[in-house]
């Protein structure tokens, strides 16, 4: 395509994810060994920003935490959540946002749009956001009397999205929660106290564990030493897990089920997702799945349990064999849409005029979890990395075409 974007990309990471102001951004989430994807995108004209969000914080932090950042203004977290969770309805400034003129007029006599896309949790992010911007909270708008209701929770923003682009999200939730059970049980609480530490050091201005709501930690370039042994760090923990708060607690299918009944598509949104499988049947048994060669070392034993999953109602979804494909941590079946919202597949109508409110779902990506952020080891090698650098700019243009 001859044109540039009218409209900003937004990339949103997903859990444990860094953001491209990091330090560790030396290490780009996006793009990984393919090389930094946001520097090459805008090198080509191309607007696009890599936002810090919250790395283990729940759908609804990181929906306040990402609309403050790209408007530039202060974390609202909302009195009626905050209220809920336990922790302060505040969060760190934005002095400068990202786009600071997003939503407002235009030459065109249009509104200034973005163009969202998220990765793994990133997309529960972006989708809470988007249902925030067109709906609204009416439970913060019932509990916040003295006029000091953030835009966010208003509602009849939604137009303030031009598309949005889930990538390997479990829009279900999760089964690597379920088979892994205790393991999530020990690491939550882990995540949690090392975030802890780390967030009151220098480390956080390499990686920002993003949880000052709580008390746990400070904004990134700040050091609180003696808050590392702070006695309440332990009752805000316990909080924070007894509410449910994290991301953990979201990726579990039942609760993904809960999160799915507040959040629908809007009519003013283009929506499309595209999820990764690197799994194949197993040759001795072929109603199991093994990795594909594609998948590497890291998600291999998460590959395999998550492939023989027993049948299973969890919330309110039925768990059956058509969930263990999967690409090492999100079955197949929760990636390519949710299912309690209307869908087409792409292939079916690319031809046609897309249609806005209703997910347009791509071909699955031969892929594990990170290689379509850039992170296999296939693309390592010269010119090896060109077929994902195309895919995605393949889907971008795809997206331009859609902004007027």
């Amino acid at each position: 395509m001859d044109y540039k974007n009218k409209y900003p990309f937004i990339w949103v990471g997903g859990m444990m994810s860094w953001g491209e102001e990091n330090g560790m951004y030396k290490l780009p989430y996006w793009g990984m060994v393919c090389g930094d994807l946001m520097k090459q995108l805008r090198e080509s004209g191309i607007e696009s920003y890599a936002p810090q969000v919250g790395p283990a914080n729940s759908a609804w932090d990181r929906a306040c935490d990402l609309y403050a950042e790209i408007t530039g203004t202060r974390v609202d977290y909302g009195v009626a959540h905050s209220k809920e969770h336990k922790h302060a309805r505040y969060g760190r400034t934005y002095e400068k946002g990202l786009v600071p003129d997003w939503g407002k007029p235009m030459a065109d006599g249009g509104i200034k749009k973005v163009h969202l896309l998220g990765h793994s949790f990133g997309g529960a992010t972006m989708r809470l956001l988007a249902e925030l911007l067109t709906n609204g909270s009416e439970a913060e708008r019932k509990a916040t009397k003295d006029g000091s209701l953030s835009p966010l929770f208003e509602g009849g923003h939604g137009d303030m999205i031009a598309t949005i682009t889930a990538i390997s999200a479990p829009h279900d939730g999760t089964t690597f929660t379920h088979c892994f059970e205790g393991f999530m049980n020990v690491l939550t609480p882990t995540v949690l106290g090392l975030f802890t530490i780390l967030g009151n050091t220098r480390i956080n201005k390499g990686y920002d564990s993003h949880l000052e709501q709580y008390g746990l930690t400070v904004p990134a370039g700040e050091t609180n030493l003696k808050g590392i042994l702070d006695p309440r760090n332990l009752l805000r923990i316990r909080n924070n897990m007894k509410t449910g708060d994290n991301v953990f607690y979201d990726l579990r299918i039942d609760n993904a089920s809960k999160l799915n009944d507040f959040i629908h598509t809007s009519p003013d949104i283009y929506y499309f997702s595209v999820t990764g499988n690197g799994t194949k049947p197993d040759p001795k048994n072929p109603e199991f799945q093994v990795r594909a060669p594609i998948m590497i070392f890291a998600f291999i034993p998460f590959a395999k349990v998550m492939g023989r999953v027993q049948p299973q109602k969890i919330g309110d979804y039925y768990v059956d064999a058509s969930w263990r494909a999967n690409d090492g941590l999100v079955p197949v079946e929760s990636g390519r849409y949710p299912h309690k919202e209307a869908h087409v597949m792409y292939e079916d109508v690319k031809d046609q005029p897309l249609k806005k409110g209703i997910w347009h779902v791509l071909p699955d990506y031969i892929a594990d979890h990170g290689t379509v952020i850039g992170g296999s080891l296939s693309y390592i090698g010269p010119g090896k990395s060109a077929p994902y650098k195309k895919y995605w700019r393949d889907h971008l243009d795809l997206l331009m075409t859609l902004e007027d």
